[in-house]
């Protein structure tokens, strides 16, 4: 149970689409990490690089979404510019 309670809170973090989800599984992820074992510290250690990791390569690529679509509004604007 305590191996699936570690999946369960490390999972949460990823699926969070909301800051008051994330502020939540946050929370939980922290109080579950103060008192755990020596172990499960490890694990959820691990864990957490891994998520921020992620989160910082969705980040990344997020980024560079916004600047291809400024990019385009730019090209529609400087389009309709020319036209007028």
């Amino acid at each position: 149970m305590k191996a699936m309670r570690k999946e369960e809170l490390t999972q949460a973090l990823y699926d969070a689409k909301t800051l008051p989800a994330l502020t939540k599984a946050n929370n939980e992820w922290l109080a579950f990490y103060g008192a755990a074992s020596e172990k499960d510290k490890e694990y959820m250690g691990n864990a957490m690089v891994e998520y921020s990791q992620w989160l910082l390569a969705k980040s990344k690529e997020s980024r560079e979404e916004f600047k291809k679509f400024m990019a385009e509004v730019e090209a529609i604007n400087l389009e309709a510019n020319q036209q007028q």
